[in-house]
């Protein structure tokens, strides 16, 4: 008599962590899969450590179940407790389920992805829309944050939805103050930006240019004497994200969150220049980064 399945064997599973734009990242990457093989998606949030770290696919509403190997002891636990604040063990927590576990080797590829049965674990960062190619349509829709217009600026949204208006995103954060983290990511120099808005301005003209950072006295400083420049200041990172993609044109950083800020703008016609260097000298040694851009997007 054959054996029965376990639940788990109908089911795809999806670690989450890091930052919100790796977790988009992430659901992005599961939801296409259970969607290929007609399954339900479970997720497994995990903390990372990092300060920016917290759970926040909840601003989406998903409605998705999570996986928890350790059953919360009261019925109060809410959703947000279930993302660890400790890092003991996170790594390994797929050791516990009961079915088959992929582990993305590369940053941006996927070698066996394509293979992935009902039943798996997944974990990875999945930065690619490859991962998400033929749902690009859904992931646009689960992703929207037009609930957010009520709560913002009016005069900001408007600016946002001028004609060739362009979103610049600096990041900084612990990229600048992480001697690790600044090791690995780099910080973008000032040049990279300069030559980003004249490739700009040559395609488009003269430009409203909306500057977003997570240091914004410092990209105050960086972008001082840019012409047409407002600084976007005092908006959860939710309302930045929902102001870039409302913008015609998008200078992205080395960041997955302005990544996610140019590619939801669905405009076939945007233009998108990203960094050609994702992370520091010494780490593009040895990762690759090509699948990381989409189709179209210029490199400087």
């Amino acid at each position: 008599m054959p054996k029965a399945k376990s639940q788990e064997q109908s089911l795809i599973c999806i670690r989450i962590w890091g930052g919100l734009a790796n977790q988009m990242f992430q659901y992005a990457a599961g939801f296409s899969t259970a969607q290929r093989l007609g399954c339900e998606l479970l997720m497994d949030p995990v903390a990372s450590g990092a300060d920016h770290a917290t759970y926040g696919l909840d601003l989406f509403g998903l409605k998705t179940r999570f996986w928890n190997p350790d059953p919360p002891k009261t019925l109060l636990s809410s959703l947000k407790g279930r993302f660890r604040s400790e890092r003991k063990n996170t790594k390994k927590r797929y050791t516990r389920w009961p079915g088959a576990h992929f582990s993305q080797k590369s940053f941006c590829t996927g070698e066996g992805f394509e293979q992935i049965e009902a039943g798996t674990y997944m974990q990875g960062y999945f930065q690619s829309e490859d991962f998400f190619a033929n749902h690009q349509i859904q992931i646009r829709e689960i992703f929207s944050l037009a609930h957010l217009q009520a709560d913002i600026d009016p005069s900001l949204r408007v600016l946002a939805t001028r004609p060739n208006s362009v979103s610049v995103h600096i990041r900084r954060g612990d990229y600048a103050t992480n001697p690790k983290t600044t090791k690995v990511h780099g910080l973008l120099p000032l040049s990279y930006y300069s030559r980003a808005l004249s490739v700009m301005q040559k395609m488009h003209g003269e430009l409203p240019v909306l500057v977003f950072s997570d240091d914004i006295e410092t990209a105050d400083a960086l972008t001082e004497n840019w012409p047409n420049r407002t600084l976007i200041r005092n908006q959860s990172r939710e309302q930045d994200l929902y102001l870039m993609s409302k913008c015609a044109n998008h200078i992205i950083g080395n960041s997955s969150f302005s990544w996610w800020g140019a590619w939801l703008n669905p405009d076939l016609d945007k233009t998108v220049i990203a960094p050609r260097r994702w992370f520091s000298r010494e780490e593009m040694r040895k990762t690759y980064v090509d699948d990381l851009y989409p189709q179209g997007w210029l490199l400087v």
